[in-house]
């Protein structure tokens, strides 16, 4: 993961430290949520939901030619 975009990376922090924002009912500020202590958290979290919404776009261009 060192040869990895910085873009990339810190994008994944901020949609998985919004998740957890959301799932907490929006308690407390979003700067606690993207704090080093949570960033691997957030990191594999962001990754997970992106990679889901990759499959999810996928399959809807996809679903009409199976």
């Amino acid at each position: 993961m060192s040869r990895e975009l910085f873009a990339s990376k810190l994008t994944s922090i901020w949609i998985g430290g919004l998740f957890f924002w959301i799932f907490k009912g929006f308690k407390g500020s979003y700067q606690d949520m993207i704090s080093a202590k949570h960033e691997t958290r957030n990191l594999w979290v962001g990754y997970f939901l992106m990679l889901a919404g990759v499959i999810r776009l996928v399959y809807y261009i996809v679903k009409d030619k199976l």
